[in-house]
Parts: structure tokens; C-alpha cells; sequence
């Protein structure tokens, strides 16, 4: 029997020896998908549009209360499945981000990126940044400080597969910020002394992700953070 952990909420929790990987139980290899991202599993999940509407709950179990619902088609991070005397159940969080819980596997089904590809195994680009690991340079339009006019920042920028990136953006004095963007969307900053990186707005329109982060802003075209041309745009 395979132990493993889990995080609820902000609680940890050990699993028993009766939950076991979905991947281990079945000799389908297609149930593959349904491990951990770190084994080759899907990176993310949707919620099936045919599915019916149950919660998100606190465990594994159709009877524990709920925390949040998702709407039928959401988008959802893959933080493994196992499967318990309840049943198979992943656990999932909004690909923005957010509280974890667990939903019945039998109403997720692996997500295809932009690209129209099953995305497996985990998002790189954000390690390969910090390694200075770049796939492509260039200028983008930014401000540093609010009301200021938009000037020019030096671009970097990790790819991954499914429409994942990480871009870090340098201003003049040496101030850098990494910028995170999750199937092709700008989903989160890093932490600076400017803020937390998560108050943030985004809006995407004619190949240009327009971005706030804190009192920043910054104009970054999608050919730069996905190469060109980027499939599903």
C-alpha cells in the first residue's frame, strides 16, 4: 500500500494504508493522468460541463461540508488523486490559486493547454528563471511607480509547455519582478518590497497582455512570452 500526504485547508494530514494512487490500482495507463503532476499525471484538470454539481469539499467523503464550488468547465490545478473507501477523489485548487479541496475524479477530466495537448508533468519555467535559463529577450512597456508614464523594461522569459511561462521584468534601476502566467493567462507576481504580487488586474487584447501589479504596470506581447506563433491564440 502506497502512503502518502496530504494539505487541507491549512491542515496537513497523513492518508492511511487504504488510500492508494489511482495510477498504481488500474492497469489503464490513460488513469496515469490522474497522478501527481511530479509522476506524469496532468498538470490541471477541468471540471466536466456534463458533470452534476456537487461541492468542493474539506475530504473525501460526499457528506463533508462544503468550502467552495467551482462552476462546470473551471479550470483546476491537479494536487494529486488517490483513492479511499469513499471512492476516487482529487484534490484540486482554481489554476489562480486559492483554498484546496477534493472533488470526485469521475467529474474531472484532464485539461488540453492552448495548444490542444494533454499538459503533463510540472510548470519548469518558473525554476529555469531563477536559473537564468531563458528562451527569449526583448523590451516590454512598464512603470514603476504609480501615475508614471510608461517607459522600458529589459524582458526575460522561461517557457513551458500547456501556456505556462515566467517572465522577469527588469526597470532601469535594477528593480525585477518575475510575472507568472498559467495557460496562457497572467495569473501572479512574485513577493517584493512593492507588495505581495497578487493585487493585480489583466486583460489581454489584440496579442497584448495589459498588467497591474501593486502601483506597477506592465504591457508585455503575447508573442514574446509564447513564442510566435503562440497555438490557441
Amino acid at each position: 500500500m502506497l502512503k502518502w500526504t496530504c494539505v487541507i485547508l491549512v491542515m496537513a494530514c497523513a492518508a492511511d494504508a487504504a488510500s492508494r494512487s489511482i495510477a498504481g490500482e488500474s492497469p489503464d495507463p490513460v488513469l496515469g493522468l490522474y497522478d501527481l503532476p511530479a509522476n506524469g499525471g496532468a498538470r490541471r484538470f477541468w471540471i466536466k460541463s456534463d458533470g452534476g454539481s456537487d461541492p468542493l469539499t474539506t475530504d473525501a467523503s460526499s457528506g463533508a461540508n462544503a468550502v467552495a464550488r467551482l462552476p462546470k468547465g473551471a479550470l483546476v490545478s491537479n494536487l494529486g488523486c488517490a483513492i479511499s473507501e469513499e471512492g476516487s477523489w482529487c484534490r484540486v485548487r482554481s489554476f489562480r490559486g486559492g483554498p484546496s479541496a477534493k472533488v470526485p475524479a469521475q467529474d474531472l477530466e484532464p485539461a488540453r493547454g492552448p495548444d490542444g495537448r494533454v499538459i503533463v508533468w510540472p510548470d519548469d519555467s518558473g525554476a529555469r528563471a531563477r536559473k537564468r535559463d531563458f528562451d527569449a529577450s526583448g523590451e516590454i512597456s512598464c512603470a514603476q511607480e504609480l501615475g508614471e508614464e510608461l517607459g522600458f523594461c529589459k524582458a526575460h522569459v522561461a517557457r513551458s509547455t500547456g501556456g505556462d511561462a515566467t517572465l522577469v521584468a527588469t526597470f532601469p534601476n535594477g528593480f525585477a519582478r518575475k510575472l507568472y502566467f498559467v495557460h496562457g493567462e497572467f495569473v501572479r507576481a512574485n513577493a517584493t518590497m512593492s507588495g505581495a504580487g497578487r493585487d493585480t488586474d489583466w486583460r489581454f487584447e489584440k496579442g497584448l497582455h495589459s498588467i497591474r501589479v501593486d502601483d506597477q504596470k506592465y504591457e508585455v506581447l503575447d508573442a514574446l512570452v509564447f513564442g510566435s506563433p503562440n497555438p490557441g491564440k
